[in-house]
């Protein structure tokens, strides 16, 4: 199952119980987008205003890079499980 699609409550749940996957790769991902969406939060919060108008292109440019980054982040939460269950079953 895609770990990215579960709850915060099912996801939390599964990483406290013995199954392989997710694991500490995965929460540690998970954890990092977070983050990087509240980068971006912020960054959406101050385009649009004149106090803010002389930096505006430069947030758009850094709201850009840090969604790529957080899209990359949470695919590194599936990606971790792939490779970790295999391993685990072995």
């Amino acid at each position: 199952m895609d770990m990215t699609t579960k709850s915060c409550r099912e996801f939390v749940t599964v990483l406290a119980s013995n199954e392989p996957a997710p694991g500490g790769g995965g929460a540690a991902a998970l954890v990092g987008a977070a983050g990087v969406a509240l980068g971006n939060m912020v960054g959406d919060l101050t385009t649009g205003k004149k106090k803010y108008a002389a930096v505006e292109e430069e947030i758009l440019a850094l709201n850009a890079r840090a969604e790529a980054l957080r899209k990359r982040l949470e695919a590194l939460v599936q990606a971790d499980a792939d490779a970790f269950t295999p391993l685990a079953a072995a």
